[in-house]
């Protein structure tokens, strides 16, 4: 009946994530070395527990280890403000990986 292939309920997952997440950088997060920061894709786990989040910077004059570190000192306020937008049973743990242009 279907001749093309469903999409999985974890891609559907991760673009409403990378939605959300990219609105939450731009709009409620105040750190303003975030606010340049692009959501390039989320790849989660098929169980939906995880979710590791791609980015890179539009800029070059801000130190990597500098971003990873905010990232993962707002990245309680990132898992709970998801949890008020997403209906979801359990919010993903969230994991935040530089995208690397090849």
């Amino acid at each position: 009946m279907f001749k093309s292939t469903p999409f999985k309920r974890s891609q559907r997952v991760s673009d409403l994530i990378r939605k959300e997440v990219a609105n939450i950088f731009l709009f409620e997060l105040r750190d303003p070395r975030l606010k340049n920061i692009t959501i390039s894709r989320v790849d989660m786990s098929d169980d939906l527990s995880n979710a590791t989040i791609y980015y890179f910077p539009n800029f070059l004059e801000t130190n990597t280890s500098e971003i990873n570190k905010v990232l993962s000192n707002s990245n309680g306020f990132i898992k709970s403000t998801l949890g008020k937008r997403l209906s979801l049973k359990k919010i993903p743990n969230l994991f935040f990986k530089e995208e690397i242009d090849a």
